[in-house]
């Protein structure tokens, strides 16, 4: 990258940090960019290209370039893993929906969803179960999209994760899964939800699903106790000859 473009990402990464572009809002455009830095559009662009790269922005289709994060997360991935992993696990377990509303997304869930704060979605809690377990592999929140209300009614009984049935309900296709896995302690009201004691290491699962043109379709907030689950990959490294 060259001096001028670090320049700009690190301005950049400070504006976002500050909040001078919230979480889910939009930056200005390429030409703007150009305009207030005097820099030339291959700048502007390698700038942005390395914010994307540490997760702080993405482009979102009719809107432009959308804030993800507020700081740079050292734990971003792109493109690790499969979509079929999340399936084959999906399909694994059943669900049991405990609540069903609707909400406003604040700031707080903007950060965890990168989704624009104002934005009305659906609001569906459910604990997973391993077939013939009563105790919960898991607890997940699953942020839908208003216009895909109608597969709610069908999770309990499907045979098949959340995301596939939005997918074949409305003809959409998940391109995209940014994935986000960190270790915490299950609070006291956690921990009685899941059937587990307070204080308990737990994995903390984020996942926002995002379409070809980088829309968010839906999300996920789950907790998975750290004795009822655990993510494995496993790597083949490609030899040289």
């Amino acid at each position: 990258m060259t001096t001028k473009a670090v320049n700009l990402a690190r301005v950049m990464t400070q504006e976002i940090e500050t909040g001078r572009y919230p979480v889910g809002d939009r930056i200005p455009t390429e030409a703007e960019l150009q305009q207030r830095f005097d820099v030339s559009r291959h700048t502007v662009r390698e700038a942005l290209r390395e914010l994307k790269t540490r997760g702080l922005i993405f482009a979102r289709a009719g809107i432009g370039t959308v804030v993800r994060a507020k700081a740079p997360d050292s734990s971003f991935m792109h493109g690790a893993g499969t979509l079929e992993e999340v399936i084959q696990f999906g399909e694994a377990t059943r669900m049991q929906v405990l609540e069903t509303r609707s909400v406003i997304v604040d700031q707080a869930l903007a950060e965890r969803l990168a989704a624009r704060e104002g934005l009305e979605m659906i609001r569906l809690s459910l604990l997973r179960h391993r077939p013939r377990e009563s105790v919960p592999a898991g607890w997940v929140v699953i942020y839908l999209r208003p216009e895909f209300g109608d597969v709610v009614s069908r999770v309990e009984a499907a045979r098949e994760p959340v995301l596939r049935l939005v997918e074949r309900q409305h003809g959409v296709r998940i391109a995209e899964v940014v994935q986000k896995i960190v270790a915490v302690n299950l609070t006291a009201a956690q921990a009685r939800t899941l059937k587990s004691s307070a204080g308990k290491a737990a994995l903390h699962v984020t996942r926002q699903y995002l379409d070809p043109e980088d829309r968010l379709l839906m999300a996920t907030d789950a907790l998975y106790p750290s004795d009822r689950f655990s993510h494995n990959t496993r790597f083949r490294i490609q030899q040289e000859h």
